[in-house]
């Protein structure tokens, strides 16, 4: 190798310690951050613009010596105005003052987090109450008349990664709420697909933040990990679609400022999984990769192949391809991570072996130990690597017996990868016949991840669909266009869930149903508890999911039915908004028409 080190110390490490010697810069703005103390916005009636508060001296420049700060992500309403009915702003008011008053003690996990993050703890409101809360809200704290590409405007958003940086929580208002002319709906899923929500999001995910969900007044989670591999930002929806042209440069501040901070606590497995990970968040963004962060690099010989492998693993920090880093991955995994050919291409020519697994789960990814480099490549759509590590007989997941982990095709449907998973059918794989450790069929990864084109391809070779609803209503990512594509494929919105298929399933299910009984009330275990007999009504109202809740009572799911601890949908409508409510107990017009 043509680097110069100790055997102890790569040059990353050394790196590392450089700047750990230099003085962190604090996230620079172009445009102040201003915020409203909360104490004032939950007095608001009304929803009104930057200049008019301004104009009543309601905005502050926030420092952090002030407090802490809370960054509102949300949807808009209308094109010209975020929220003319202030009714999501209701909503955010109404928690808040549950929060503040002590009523609600603690933020739950969603159930992804849990299972994935078992060692992760449910934020505490009292770090909320701990000190004064200023509130970004991009309707308040940028300039709403402003435009062209210098404006104050511009600043704003060219800052909105500082502004997430600087603030100690961050909120998805995404509550269930109808609009009874236009019959327009928002909810988690609408707020999930635009371009804007996955832009803060990421960013979030970015700081190394959680992330708080506000469903409803009572209805609250907390969110830990990323989600936007399955969700790239340039495919979400913009009403003005030159919009998404400006967000390359501040994602990329915002990559480069998490790699940094990550190299400065000498945490090599976050700064590689980001430094991977570069052309999945800026994929569709028209922006240059940041790939040579340790300087001194000097080829050991001339041979494009050798010296491109050479370079990534002193990029990486890794002595040789065989290396097992912290995280149990090798360099193989990293590179599928990133998904570029030629350097995988010269990896499998000095023999690194493509069936290797990665020894632990990545919680970053949310994925389990056991993970291949191809299902990896899969994950995030880099189909030309897994062509290259299919042909290298990547094929590690036997086809037609349970995985320890998640299999490629799980992954490649979670990521509504189609073209991924045509490869793996052409090189063999049965979908019918592909079941990860709890015996889940591929079908369920799809419909976890709301990957309705994924879906049809799985159906169209013969997948069933039965309990593809109960996990519509249990996922926190499902969409509401995959339910009632279900529905349309006549899938039963009355079918009650059976017993688990395997031994693992039924295992854990118990466990945590006996955690449940003994006084341990989550969003996981208190589904456990009731999965035996629930349909998929239940679920979805279980779950927080109310958007498909209404769509399976607009369906007619019955309302007569109970579990097998013998409750009804609405006994398990804790947190539902007061519409779902009237129909659950009878009152609502709709039931009489």
């Amino acid at each position: 190798m043509g680097f110069r080190c100790s055997r102890k110390e790569t040059p990353l490490s050394r790196h590392a310690t450089y700047l750990q010697n230099e003085a962190q810069a604090e996230a620079a703005t172009s445009f102040p951050m201003f915020t409203v103390r909360l104490e004032d916005a939950l007095q608001m009636s009304c929803v009104e613009p930057h200049e008019r508060l301004k104009e009543k001296g309601l905005l502050v420049e926030f420092k952090e010596s002030l407090g802490k700060a809370v960054f509102v992500s949300h949807q808009w309403a209308e094109k010209d105005h975020p929220d003319p009915t202030s009714a999501q702003f209701r909503v955010f008011q109404d928690a808040m003052k549950n929060i503040l008053s002590g009523r609600l003690d603690r933020i739950e996990l969603d159930n992804l987090t849990e299972i994935v993050l078992p060692e992760t703890k449910p934020l505490r409101t009292q770090e909320l109450r701990s000190a004064k809360l200023f509130m970004w809200y991009d309707y308040f704290s940028g300039p709403q008349h402003s435009k062209g590409s210098e404006s104050d405007l511009a600043k704003a958003i060219a800052s909105i990664h500082a502004y997430v940086a600087k603030c100690s929580f961050f909120c998805a208002l995404c509550p269930f709420l109808e609009d009874p002319v236009t019959a327009k709906v928002l909810s988690f899923s609408s707020w999930a697909e635009r371009g804007w929500c996955r832009l803060e999001r990421t960013i979030c995910e970015l700081s190394e933040g959680s992330w708080i969900v506000i469903k409803s007044v009572q209805r609250l989670e907390l969110v830990v990990g990323s989600q936007s591999l399955s969700s790239p930002i340039c495919e979400g929806e913009f009403a003005v679609a030159s919009d998404k042209l400006g967000f390359g440069p501040v994602l990329l501040a915002a990559l480069r400022r998490r790699m940094r901070q990550a190299l400065s606590r000498r945490d090599f497995v976050t700064y590689r999984v980001v430094r991977s990970l570069q052309s999945v968040y800026l994929r569709g963004l028209a922006t240059e990769l940041e790939m040579d962060d340790v300087p001194g690099f000097v080829p050991s010989c001339n041979e494009d192949s050798a010296s491109t492998v050479e370079r990534f693993l002193y990029q990486n920090g890794f002595w040789n391809l065989h290396e097992v880093d912290s995280a149990g991955f090798l360099p193989l995994h990293y590179a599928a991570l990133g998904g570029q050919p030629e350097l995988i291409k010269a990896m499998l020519d000095q023999r690194a072996d493509p069936r290797k697994t990665a020894r632990k789960g990545q919680p970053l990814l949310k994925t389990p130990p056991g993970v291949s480099a191809l299902g990896l490549a899969l994950l995030c759509g880099h189909n030309n690597a897994a062509s290259l590590l299919i042909e290298a007989k990547a094929n590690c997941q036997k086809r037609g017996v349970i995985s320890p982990a998640s299999p490629a095709l799980h992954l490649a449907a979670y990521s509504n990868n189609v073209q991924g998973m045509r490869l793996l059918f052409q090189a063999g794989w049965d979908p019918t016949s592909e079941l990860d450790a709890f015996g889940s069929r591929t079908t369920y990864s799809a419909c976890d991840a709301g990957s309705l084109a994924a879906l049809e391809e799985l159906i169209r070779r013969g997948e069933p669909l039965s309990l593809l609803l109960h996990v519509c209503a249990v996922s926190s990512t499902c969409s509401s266009p995959l339910a009632r594509r279900l529905i349309d494929l006549k899938a039963d919105i009355d079918e009650q869930w059976k017993q688990f298929m395997t031994l693992p399933a039924r295992l854990f299910v118990r466990l945590q149903s006996l955690r449940y009984r003994f006084g341990t009330d989550t969003a996981l275990t208190r589904q456990c508890y009731h999965f035996n007999g629930s349909t998929p009504l239940m679920l979805a109202l279980l779950s927080g999911n109310f958007e498909i809740a209404m769509i399976l009572l607009r369906e007619g799911a019955r309302l007569d039915l109970r579990n097998a601890q013998s409750f009804s949908a609405l006994d398990l409508a804790y947190g539902a908004p007061d519409p779902l409510q009237e129909i659950l107990r009878g009152d609502s017009i709709y039931n009489r028409i």
